[in-house]
């Protein structure tokens, strides 16, 4: 006779939580400060916010001052690092920043305290980064009727200017008569403001006031204003050699998670080599959506400011399987034949699904895959969601903390559980939310006498948020169910089954059905077999 003892746990019951970081997000969004939170539980490192009343909410700027009273109050002796994004302190956050509402004068004394601050933690590993800001403004309702004529006037200005082309100058004058003279002024003005401050955060760079910078480019496209001012950054950093401390990327949104990643493989000296394969190797010069560099050098940047290289020769770390945008059907299934075999013997693969439809949406035949034979539970991590620059600025850091955790033997119980949550969040999220949830919540907001779905406040929110609250639930559920209830796994020695899930809590961060905040915890039993008598 064989006796199971079984002893109930989740991830808030294990030891407590031995390092530190500090950041700084660039607004309120899970995307800014849940993510690397949740990739940090990995490492055993707790990721410490400002109060979530300092972070704004959509278009409610942050309030700079108190983040910064806040951040003098904090006790730094302990801290791995601190990361900080410069927009929040300079202008209350991403949204703010594409607005012309803080003068220069504001922002750099704001910038100013903040090197003050730093200089008494000259030993301490300081990041920050910045948006390049991106080609269309904010998607709001009383934008709404010239947010887009107003994008496409920028990106046709540098069209023109770079190709001399007749058919753009007449596309400019017909983009101007649509939008208001006023909007253009302040578009020009925050833009420009915008460039000037990260010049100034460049040479902060080159003086040590951040040990790296990364400037990501917000939502682009191959042409726009974001084209010449990066040119003229890069110029910068070159004239001042300080090329290996100031790094330019795609996307914003993730750079907390890469930046969370590069601190912790700094601090530990170790620097994961990571194979890359491509669903389709010709897509790789291939551009994606709101980008505007090929992939494989959008790629190559998240690698290496991630702290992590690709792999040339000899062994490597693991695998990231990039799924690219519209490939082959031949070569698609080469590729998802070559996961499958890799993931069902165990190696170590790490997903990135950037062929993301219209809405956001990651690739469902490759969801599909992912979904038999137990293959989610086996993963370091995926990510697919909104752009290219934000997935592989998701799945990488993922991959990488989890296995440096490995390597310094965390608390292996945390370590599991983190990352097995991450997995599911990741899944959940990008996938289940953006696929069923947020369609349907669009068309429960567009039935709405005064429906917007760039806003909604009121009770027209409650209902949306209610509606999102009940069906994600129903899908947390059901990938927890299919994927891992029942499912056994081992951290150190000892072996644990999962059993369910607690502390659940979900709904819309901001008066939009964008994006939606998903919490929770697994909880597994502990299974010790012993030998009974008959």
């Amino acid at each position: 006779m064989r006796l199971v003892t079984c002893v109930l746990l989740s991830l808030a019951s294990v030891a407590a939580i031995a390092q530190k970081v500090i950041l700084i997000p660039l607004d309120s969004r899970p995307a800014a400060g849940q993510f690397p939170q949740l990739i940090g539980r990995m490492a055993n490192v707790n990721v410490v916010l400002p109060p979530i009343e300092f972070l704004g909410r959509y278009t409610t700027p942050g309030k700079p001052e108190l983040i910064l009273d806040w951040l003098e109050k904090q006790d730094l002796t302990d801290v791995t690092a601190i990361i900080v994004n410069t927009d929040m302190i300079a202008y209350g956050g991403l949204i703010n920043s594409r607005l012309p509402d803080t003068s220069e004068e504001i922002a750099m004394t704001r910038l100013t305290r903040l090197a003050e601050i730093r200089k008494r933690y000259e030993g301490k590993q300081f990041y920050a980064f910045s948006a390049v800001m991106r080609l269309y403004p904010t998607a709001t309702r009383g934008a709404a009727t010239w947010r887009i004529q107003l994008g496409k006037l920028a990106e046709t200005k540098d069209r023109y200017r770079r190709t001399n082309s007749k058919t753009a100058l007449h596309q400019v004058a017909s983009y101007q008569k649509k939008i208001p003279p006023i909007e253009v002024t302040n578009y020009e003005a925050a833009r420009s403001r915008n460039h000037l401050m990260q010049r100034v955060l460049i040479q902060m760079a080159a003086k040590n006031v951040f040990d790296y910078l990364i400037l990501g480019q917000d939502d682009a496209q191959p042409f726009g204003p974001h084209i010449s001012e990066t040119v003229n950054l890069r110029s910068i950093v070159d004239g001042l050699g300080i090329g290996g401390k100031v790094y330019f990327c795609e996307g914003v949104d993730q750079l907390a998670n890469v930046l969370l990643s590069r601190a912790l493989l700094r601090q530990s000296g170790w620097v994961p080599r990571v194979r890359i394969v491509y669903s389709d190797d010709a897509a790789r010069k291939r551009i994606a959506n709101y980008e505007s560099k090929n992939i494989e050098l959008s790629l190559r940047d998240q690698l290496f400011a991630s702290g992590a290289r690709p792999w040339v020769s000899g062994d490597y770390d693991y695998t990231l399987w990039l799924n690219a945008p519209n490939p082959r059907p031949g070569e698609f299934q080469k590729f998802t034949e070559e996961l499958i075999a890799e993931v069902d013997q165990g190696f170590p693969s790490g997903v990135a699904d950037i062929n993301l439809g219209k809405s956001g949406t990651a690739d469902p035949r490759l969801f599909a895959d992912l979904w038999q034979n137990d293959r989610m539970i086996r993963l370091l991590s995926y990510a697919g969601w909104n752009t290219a620059g934000n997935t592989m600025g998701t799945s990488i850091p993922a991959a990488n903390v989890y296995l440096l955790a490995r390597r310094k033997g965390t608390d292996p119980l945390k370590r599991e559980l983190a990352q097995r949550e991450f997995v599911l969040h990741r899944f959940v999220n990008d996938f289940a939310y953006h696929k069923y949830t947020r369609p349907e919540a669009y068309k429960l907001i567009d039935s709405f006498k005064h429906g917007s779905r760039e806003e909604t406040f009121g009770e027209e929110f409650a209902v949306v948020n209610s509606f999102v609250r009940k069906e994600m639930e129903k899908h947390l559920q059901k990938f927890f169910a299919d994927q891992f209830m029942g499912k056994k796994f081992f951290a150190g020695a000892q072996q644990f089954e999962f059993i369910g899930l607690n502390s659940i809590k979900i709904g819309l961060p901001w008066p939009r059905a964008y994006e939606v905040r998903l919490d929770f915890r697994m909880v597994v039993s502990a299974v010790a077999d012993q030998l009974g008598l008959d």
